[in-house]
């Protein structure tokens, strides 16, 4: 809790959120910038500000977009002109919230600079993050120059390096697709990799005394090298903890307990930073080993299969399914979709990953030396290929995903409640074990139930705000119609398509429309018809509706709402039955 509050702006006097009309503000760069269609993106600190009382002390920080030819590096301090806003709430419901998600990075200001900025200095000495950026450069320029085939360079930097930002977008769907985008986010099993590739080579067990102790430290440090190449993403933080913790253990007995160094590894991270906790990638990370130590092994035992490869294959699949198990609700929670063939994307992308990784590793080793480098990257480079034509086919298979999924809260924690049992029920065979899941069982069908009944009895009208075109969504009976105008496929997807996954349900049928003078005409099913206004978009005929609107993620009546002119903020809901509640 104290640690919590220590990231309390509101605490914090100084902090650019209690200063108001600011004209000009020092900031000092943190990263090298990211390259975006129309600008490149950078986070600044900012340790002074000019207001109409001059300059004052100030501290925060901001993501700004910048225009310049000339790249910022970390280190340099710039004069920015103009005020920075606020991070946008969503201006639609169940819209990803870019601005709490940026919050909780202690990051609530926004900047379009341009080339509205004055370089006042740069670093006479470069500091270990411009150095890390520097080496993370170069090695990807090494993979660039030995590896051909564009999406093998892709995969290789993104599995190697951590570095996803420039992937194809259609590489990155047939990997999200085919349920392999794990493998492309640095995490435990990469850090593994590199734990098993050092721990082979130096061979600590065998080691007494000081000997053990200095290979173990090596290891320790070459992870945490690995892990600040890489960007330290909340997946590397918790694997490089836990292998340290690992490493620790080891250094008094051969075969220490994961549980310990799994449950202090998470303490450690929170401590250092309590907000991590609702990072996605923190959250799946926990969830999959948590399935693998617990379930994996009582996987294992219901098949012992003769053959070592069958052996093999059988353990990759014990592993997939034991990581599916507990954090299928998270992924259809945060990502809607759930990869129908897992099972065979398991099978080809791990044993995949751990060969490209064991190749991949010498590659950055041995990057200098032309010719050896040559030599791995060719063989890296065939690896991946063979990965990608899996993947795609995987992909191109029917029914390869099942989409527009979603779980509530209390269904997740029904679901994990019953794996809390299943697992001590295999243990135990005890009777209260086995009531208390088909209680849970019977618990989540109902809760299922309830919410249907809750959608059939709502009946209300959405007009959406958008960057272009329009959307109009109505709820009837539990039937979803709509009316899509011109509407950009890429804001269809996040800002209304969350949405309808989980309020509202999926397919759309057609939504009669037509335009008359100064007025959008809706024909809604079971209704009279429904007059819009064109520039308001609010409702001619008051009578007999209640209107709502979206802002600071919630819904305002339309007593609590000041209209001020046109209704552009956010998107506006219309009650036909006067049941809608604002929360």
């Amino acid at each position: 809790m104290f640690v919590a509050s220590s990231r309390d702006v509101d605490l914090m006097p100084e902090h650019l959120v209690h200063f108001p009309k600011i004209k000009n503000y020092l900031a000092e760069v943190q990263e090298a910038d990211q390259i975006k269609p129309n600008s490149k993106g950078n986070l600044v600190f900012v340790y002074a500000i000019e207001n109409s009382e001059g300059w004052k002390p100030a501290s925060g920080q901001v993501q700004i977009y910048h225009q310049s030819s000339k790249p910022l590096l970390p280190g340099t301090t710039i004069l920015i002109k103009g005020a920075p806003q606020l991070i946008p709430t969503p201006t639609n419901p169940s819209m990803f919230d870019y601005s709490t998600y940026m919050e909780r990075k202690g990051v609530y200001f926004t900047h379009f600079i341009g080339e509205k900025f004055s370089v006042l200095s740069t670093p006479q000495k470069a500091s270990w993050s411009s150095t890390v950026i520097a080496w993370r450069q170069y090695l990807a320029d090494k993979i660039g120059t030995y590896i051909e085939n564009p999406h093998a360079v892709q995969i290789s930097t993104a599995l190697l390096l951590g570095q996803k930002n420039d992937m194809d977008t259609n590489l990155k769907d047939a990997y999200a697709t085919a349920g392999a985008m794990h493998i492309l986010a640095v995490s435990g099993l990469h850090v593994g990799i590199i734990y098993g590739f050092f721990f082979l080579i130096f061979k600590p067990s065998q080691k007494k005394g000081f000997k053990r102790v200095f290979y173990l430290s090596l290891i320790m440090v070459i992870i945490w090298f690995y892990a600040i190449l890489t960007g330290l993403s909340p997946s590397v933080l918790r694997s490089a903890t836990m292998f340290t913790f690992i490493c620790f253990a080891q250094m008094k007995s051969r075969s220490p307990s994961i549980f310990n160094p799994l449950a202090l590894s998470a303490l450690v991270l929170l401590l250092y930073d309590p907000f991590l906790i609702y990072a996605v990638g923190f959250q799946l990370s926990y969830a999959a080993l948590m399935g693998i130590l617990l379930f994996q092994p009582l996987i294992r035992k219901l098949w012992h299969p003769e053959k070592k490869w069958l052996r093999y294959l059988w353990d990759i699949t014990s592993v997939g399914l034991a990581a599916q198990l507990t954090t299928f609700p998270l992924a259809v929670y945060y990502f809607h979709i759930f990869p129908t063939y897992f099972i065979l994307t398991n099978l080809l992308a791990i044993p995949a990953a751990f060969v490209i990784m064991s190749i991949g590793v010498p590659f950055l080793l041995f990057a200098a030396i032309p010719y050896l480098a040559s030599i791995l990257g060719w063989l890296m480079e065939m690896a991946i290929r063979l990965l990608n034509y899996g993947i795609f086919g995987l992909q191109a298979l029917p029914f390869a995903k099942m989409d527009n999924l979603y779980l509530y809260l209390p269904e997740m924690i029904l679901f994990w409640s019953f794996l809390f049992f299943l697992f001590h029920w295999i243990d135990g065979r005890k009777k209260y074990q086995l009531t208390a899941m088909i209680v849970l069982v019977f618990a989540f069908g109902i809760y299922r139930l309830y919410v249907g009944i809750e959608r059939v009895s709502k009946d209300y009208l959405i007009i959406y705000n958008l960057k272009k075109g329009g959307v109009f969504d109505y709820l009837h009976k539990g039937q979803l119609f709509a009316m899509e105008s011109e509407v950009d496929a890429a804001e269809l997807k996040y800002s209304i398509t969350p949405h309808r996954i989980k309020e509202m349900g999926m397919p759309v049928n057609r939504l009669a429309f037509s335009e008359e003078t100064g007025n959008y005409k809706i024909a809604l099913p079971g209704r009279r018809d429904v007059l819009l206004d064109k520039k308001t978009f609010l409702p001619v005929d008051l009578s007999g509706i209640e209107l709502l609107f979206w802002k600071d993620g919630k819904w305002w009546r339309k007593e609590e709402f000041p209209l001020q002119g046109a209704i552009s903020e956010g998107a506006i809901k219309i009650t036909f039955n006067n049941k809608e509640s604002p929360l």
